[in-house]
């Protein structure tokens, strides 16, 4: 598949997974990208719908893309919150368990959005769609809703002052059940189970969702709990690199860029100082409280690398110590979700995901993080493999990282993000 004929299937299966409507209870209308046909995946998601616009931007396809961001904060709250998942067509999930992670309210009967959020790239998205179309009136009218959206998690979610995002789920990060949560979760037999309902490890986490449904998600509440509260080091490298794109977007609007920069030097610190191990070359998720590391590698060990603040020694130090090493991420279609080494990895399809398989998602942002300082090789390889992965299994949700054999949902559009790596 050469790059044309990569763009227009790209573009032919993001047309195919558009759902366009009108919300009579809502009287507005919508538009967005479901990341595959109607199951198991029907509904609006937050960085869903980033990837779906910054490839969309990259395809030339800008209107489009604006109607998907218009959408993801038409329901945007006052203090600035947009929920992770967005229900345009019907009120209740598909796991019924996943009505826990709305607030028990009678506005949740209509389509409404949920309480949890997911990593931001909300000014990453509206970044390089500005980039693709020059409409400075789509992005004054989009800066000011991405830019209250940022002050909400500033105010809400920096729980300890630190700057760094405290996620208070394991659903928050969009890597469902990755392996780091295991130990605070309490789930100490460690291994992926093949049914989903048949292990401990599910009724741990909806356990989370449903204290936090009971606390009516109340956030100094769940902080008292302390039930789960991570500081996912994949979420704030991703949220460290949504600030540099926000100080970008301030310049282009007139607004206080510096503001901006602080909050991401302050992230980049505490990733350093709370996150880095030393010993291990590698940067892990913290429990909270305590800031207790969670040593168990997956793929965001290296996210804090596209911060160009973190040393170019460390960078270093952490990729000789990971990256290629067959017992850890050196798999033939790299990267897994999870190190080869550890005890819940398992290479193919399960319901508890990302703990093994390939997704493209760690390709794309690592592919960028590790070309910004001049790891072309392995930047390189992230991409051939996204591309060879996409050639023998097709557009799936995430891939065999021995075979390349695609698992999970069908017609899925992450791996469409190859466009934006060519």
């Amino acid at each position: 598949m050469d790059e044309q004929q990569l763009r227009e299937a790209v573009r032919a299966l993001l047309r195919r997974n558009t759902r366009d409507g009108y919300s009579p209870l809502l009287r507005r209308h919508y538009c967005y990208i479901a990341p595959a046909p109607p199951k198991p995946y029907p509904f609006q998601w937050f960085w869903d719908t980033c990837f779906h616009v910054i490839m969309l931007a990259r395809l030339g396809e800008c209107e489009l893309a604006q109607r998907n961001l218009r959408s993801l904060f038409a329901m945007q709250e006052e203090d600035g919150f947009v929920g992770h998942m967005i229900f345009w067509r019907q009120a209740l999930p598909l796991r019924r368990s996943d009505v826990m992670q709305a607030r028990p309210r009678w506005r949740a009967l209509r389509p409404h959005m949920s309480a949890l959020t997911q990593p931001c790239l909300a000014a990453m998205a509206l970044l390089c769609l500005f980039e693709a179309s020059g409409d400075r009136v789509f992005l004054g009218e989009l800066y000011a809703k991405v830019r209250r959206y940022h002050e909400w998690l500033a105010m809400h979610r920096d729980f300890d002052g630190d700057g760094l995002i405290t996620i208070i789920s394991p659903f928050e990060s969009g890597m469902d059940w990755k392996p780091s949560y295991d130990p605070v979760l309490g789930y100490e037999q460690r291994r992926t189970a093949r049914h989903l309902f048949a292990s401990s490890l599910y009724w741990r986490a909806v356990a989370v969702d449903a204290s936090n449904f009971i606390a009516r998600y109340d956030l100094p509440r769940i902080r008292q709990r302390a039930r789960f509260l991570v500081k996912d080091a994949g979420v704030n490298a991703i949220y460290a690199s949504d600030l540099a794109a926000m100080e970008k977007l301030a310049r282009l609007v007139g607004d206080d860029a510096e503001r901006f920069a602080q909050r991401r030097r302050r992230v980049v610190d505490s990733m350093l100082a709370l996150m880095y191990d030393e010993e291990h070359a590698a940067f892990y998720d913290v429990q909270e409280p305590g800031s207790r590391k969670i040593r168990i590698a997956t793929p965001t060990i290296f996210f804090p690398l596209a911060a160009p603040e973190v040393p170019q020694e460390i960078a270093l130090r952490v990729l000789d110590a990971h990256f290629a090493r067959e017992d850890q991420f050196g798999t033939p279609c790299p990267l897994p979700s999870v190190e080869r080494r550890d005890a819940a990895f398992y290479a193919g399809e399960t319901p508890y995901i990302w703990r093994g398989p390939t997704w493209a998602v760690n390709n794309w942002f690592l592919f960028y993080a590790l070309k910004s300082r001049g790891f072309d090789a392995q930047a390189d390889l992230l991409r051939r493999s996204l591309h060879g992965l996409i050639e023998r299994g097709g557009f799936r949700e995430y891939y065999d990282p021995y075979t390349g054999e695609g698992h999970g949902a069908h017609d899925f559009t992450w791996s469409g993000l190859l466009v934006d790596m060519i």
